[in-house]
């Protein structure tokens, strides 16, 4: 392959196990005989689990003590997209998180014209992912995610507080019926932002409409702005930082304990200055205090 300072990483990279067309790094069990909890990783569109893998291996080799990351597979079948080739090539197949027959120009991107409605394989893919994280006695805390997958981890967000929204209106704060809670997340890492909007679950749009609350309720909070602790990567030198910018400003409450924008010396990548990583990592570590994360015994 050849060579892309982008890509390439300085050591080798944690080690992986592959299943089910998804990847995981990093140890499982933490200290103590302790079960780390786990990280959903979306590659970008045009990409796959083991290329994000590969871009994620720097800021993983910080992480991976504290942390499972499974990288998922997107459904939809692509052609290479922006960045991938020539590093990359041979490395397929590659694929997308968005059906082929969605087609928006760049006007559409721009004006807010694409689909909101994440697809049922997506959904599907997601929740197998967290139930399986349940099944080896961890918990999926956290979501991370790169280009496009940036518009389903900021659906997964969304989707997180509606249903939240919805337990506390009818039941009191109580967890909710089983099968339900697997979208529940408390914090995620978006790097070089798709456009908006969200790409929400549909289980979880259903669940709204079907709940007892008022039009204009279910109104309120659809049109809420995420609040969940996000980290926003921009890079300084990517051309698709308009979308990015985008994203965060239709979709996110920038404050404190919310979404914090940083933009990095990068174009269309994960950072690769030491000091611009391991702030993420300072970032991540202190936001899973702030939010109360422990390992599952």
């Amino acid at each position: 392959m050849a060579t892309n300072s982008t890509y390439m990483t300085p050591s080798t990279p944690p080690p992986l196990v592959v299943g089910a067309g998804n990847i995981t790094t990093g140890g499982g069990g933490g200290a103590g005989g302790l079960v780390n909890p786990t990280l959903l990783a979306f590659h970008g569109s045009g990409s796959n689990a083991m290329i994000h893998i590969v871009q994620l291996a720097r800021l993983s080799r910080l992480l991976k003590a504290d942390f499972e990351i499974v990288s998922l597979q997107a459904p939809f079948p692509s052609a290479a997209g922006p960045g991938i080739l020539p590093f990359f090539d041979g490395c397929g197949p590659y694929s997308r998180w968005i059906p082929p027959s969605e087609n928006v120009t760049t006007d559409g991107m721009r004006n807010g014209l694409a689909s909101s409605v994440m697809s049922a394989e997506v959904e599907s893919l997601v929740k197998d992912a967290v139930l399986e994280a349940r099944g080896k006695g961890s918990k999926v805390v956290g979501l991370i995610g790169f280009s496009q997958g940036t518009r389903v981890v900021a659906g997964l967000m969304k989707g997180c507080e509606i249903r939240r929204a919805v337990v506390e209106a009818e039941e009191g704060g109580e967890k909710g019926e089983e099968g339900e809670d697997w979208c529940d997340f408390d914090f995620a890492l978006s790097v070089c932002g798709s456009y908006p909007p969200p790409l929400l679950p549909p289980s979880v749009s259903a669940r709204l409409s079907a709940s007892s609350l008022s039009p204009s309720a279910q109104e309120s909070i659809l049109s809420s702005r995420v609040k969940l602790p996000t980290l926003h990567l921009e890079g300084n030198a990517d051309e698709w930082a308009w979308a990015a910018k985008l994203l965060v400003e239709g979709v996110y409450e920038v404050g404190e304990g919310m979404s914090e924008v940083r933009v990095c010396e990068m174009g269309h990548h994960y950072p690769q200055k030491v000091e611009e990583i391991e702030g993420v990592r300072d970032w991540v570590v202190g936001t899973v205090r702030g939010v109360g994360v422990e390992k599952e015994g």
